[in-house]
């Protein structure tokens, strides 16, 4: 999942990501978008300190993913 990480976080994915052309994108359809928040919903009345953060927002993990800002979820 991600390196250095995996000890003490839950990983979450979807298909999808990249555009026809091989670029990153978000390409989440609207049910996608409407499961993921269900799910980080559930997720965060379970684990209440969790920070909702993607791949490319931790330190020392290269990674594109997810190809959209988490921080609209920091709310939850």
């Amino acid at each position: 999942h991600a390196k250095g990480y995996n000890s003490h976080s839950l990983g979450v994915c979807y298909e999808g990501g990249y555009d026809e052309h091989g670029n990153v994108a978000d390409t989440r359809t609207a049910k996608q978008k409407a499961s993921l928040l269900a799910l980080l919903k559930k997720l965060k009345a379970k684990h209440p300190q969790a920070k909702i953060v993607g791949h490319r927002d931790l330190p020392n993990v290269k990674k594109d993913c997810p190809c959209f800002d988490c921080s609209e979820y920091a709310d939850l």
